[in-house]
């Protein structure tokens, strides 16, 4: 199965059992989602439901994509998120204990899916981010034109539409850059993240968004 097909016919499947699991349908700790962890009681159900996702790095990559369009829209155009989150219903990205409800960043799910990767997959694993980069990319931009004003009633112009676009890629383009996005994984698990499979997922995203965000300028 490649990547597309997963996002569109199982990841949504995958995503709503976990987060059934961990019996709070708006938050999905990252201990849930790490390896050779023993999570407490209140985490085990949802770390078993994500055992049973065949295709862990294809389920990370696709809610690295769901919880950047989340958090890019509070911080870079939060007039609409409450209308967004109606819509989208994600479940938050959040750590244990004080963390549990603060959200993490994005990019640490990158860090986690380049545990679940063997050295003889590295190569496919590059080819099916930078194809759900791609992909992503032009389903943000298409929903603020297409579906959002449709489900919202807002954002009814195409000036209005653009500008959206462009404070989201933005925000994107921001919260990416090498300065912001974490290194490390700890103290979540003790594995080691693979930072250079990290790095050009990344760098690969970043270059898109910001190919894309010139455009809406």
């Amino acid at each position: 199965m490649n990547a597309l097909d997963y996002y569109r016919s199982e990841f949504g499947g995958d995503l709503k059992r976990i987060v059934d699991a961990s019996g709070d349908r708006n938050r999905l700790s990252i201990v849930s989602l790490v390896p050779s962890n023993k999570p407490s009681r209140s985490f085990q159900m949802a770390s078993q439901a994500f055992d049973q996702v065949s295709t862990k790095r294809l389920f990370l990559f696709c809610y690295f994509f769901s919880v950047l369009i989340d958090q890019s829209i509070h911080s870079g155009l939060r007039e609409e998120h409450t209308y967004f989150d109606q819509y989208a219903q994600h479940p938050k990205f959040c750590g244990i204990l004080a963390t549990y409800y603060s959200n993490l960043h994005p990019a640490a799910l990158l860090l986690v899916a380049t545990l679940y990767i063997p050295e003889n997959e590295q190569e496919i694993s590059i080819k099916e981010f930078n194809e759900l980069s791609d992909f992503f990319i032009d389903d943000y931009c298409n929903f603020f034109k297409d579906q959002y004003p449709n489900i919202s009633g807002r954002l009814k112009t195409a000036e209005q539409q653009n500008n959206a676009i462009a404070s989201v890629l933005n925000e994107m383009s921001s919260a990416l850059a090498i300065l912001f996005v974490p290194v490390r994984i700890s103290p979540y698990t003790t594995c080691e993240p693979d930072n250079n499979l990290y790095e050009k997922w990344l760098s690969y995203f970043r270059i898109k968004v910001n190919q894309r965000l010139v455009m809406y300028k």
